[in-house]
């Protein structure tokens, strides 16, 4: 998308020098004026319950119940995953240590929905044989792909104890609807601009991505939303929105271009704020965290404590609906 090298700062912010914490999302005003509310019936609850598990001092181990057969946490990357170094390895490691049994999902850094979802139902069927249940830690994309393959796969389907989708749209992502379709020109006026999406639209169709970016754009997500919706709603879900005003990246820090297309919205780098909305699940809205964030960390920001506080609350919702 954008060239490599130093992000720059939104608005003349100044990077974060404070500890991370998950209170202060309303802050977003402060910053996007121009923000649709944010209305979401469940998510007082579910923030709340991402700020104790947060404060709650010492944190427990994250063992099922002793009258569960057992629970496996599977991670699913988002686009491009697998090739970024470290990605998600240490909230991997941070699960682990927790005592829980956990593994990295394969699936392709650039593959579609249907070829990842494929991927997926197989590697998990062969690492995780057997009935235990499973929890389901995704990123971005990554929910998208898993949500596909449950649909498809109910032996899957029916292990699933809960799913966390962690930014993952429901709407599509304007950087690559500029980028790939054309659209939004009319807030690119610059020709550096237009010269740097020219960049990364050679740079996407030349490492094989095209197809698999061209599914986070709108009517292309939109067509399949609807049976990813239903699937989410049928299983303890909880989901993941959060908005940023310090890059943390060079790949999935578009603060300048989102900036452009609709000024003085909220989004995390990459997505919009309302498009991390999911009606049917337990939405968690949490402030500061850009996209790339909870998979590589950067700023400071803990992201092998902030899936371990995922992970405990999908097993919470999880033994709560069994």
């Amino acid at each position: 998308m954008s060239a490599p090298g130093r992000p720059k700062r939104e608005g003349g912010q100044h990077a974060a020098t404070a500890a991370w914490t998950p209170r202060g999302f309303a802050a977003y005003r402060q910053f996007y004026p121009a923000t649709p509310a944010i209305a979401h019936r469940d998510a007082t609850a579910a923030t709340a319950a991402f700020i104790d598990a947060w404060e709650a001092a010492p944190v427990p181990a994250m063992r099922a119940s002793k009258n569960d057969a057992g629970v496996t946490f599977v991670f699913v990357r988002g686009l491009f995953g697998s090739w970024i170094p470290g990605h998600l390895t240490a909230p991997l490691h941070a699960v682990r240590e927790a005592g829980a049994e956990a593994f990295i999902a394969r699936s392709r850094a650039a593959g579609t929905i249907d070829a990842n979802a494929r991927m997926l139902a197989a590697d998990i069927e062969r690492r995780a044989p057997g009935h235990a249940r499973l929890i389901f830690l995704c990123h971005s994309k990554g929910g998208l792909d898993l949500l596909e393959a449950l649909r498809h796969t109910p032996e899957l389907r029916h292990r699933a104890a809960a799913i966390v989708l962690c930014q993952t749209p429901r709407r599509g992502c304007a950087v690559l609807e500029s980028v790939l379709l054309g659209a939004h020109r009319d807030s690119l006026r610059a020709l550096r601009g237009r010269a740097s999406e020219a960049v990364a639209r050679a740079a996407i169709g030349g490492a094989g991505a095209r197809a698999g970016c061209l599914e986070l754009t709108g009517d292309t997500l939109a067509a399949r939303i609807d049976d990813l919706d239903a699937i989410a709603a049928a299983i303890p879900t909880l989901a993941v929105a959060t908005w940023s005003v310090e890059p943390s990246a060079w790949l999935d820090s578009q603060h300048a271009r989102l900036g452009a297309i609709r000024p003085h919205c909220a989004h995390d780098g990459l997505f919009f704020l309302e498009d991390l909305d999911w009606p049917m699940a337990a939405q968690v809205l949490l402030p500061r965290v850009d996209h790339s964030q909870p998979c590589v960390g950067g700023l400071g920001f803990p992201h092998d404590r902030f899936w371990r506080t995922l992970a405990q609350l999908a097993l919470a919702r999880a033994e709560g609906a069994a």
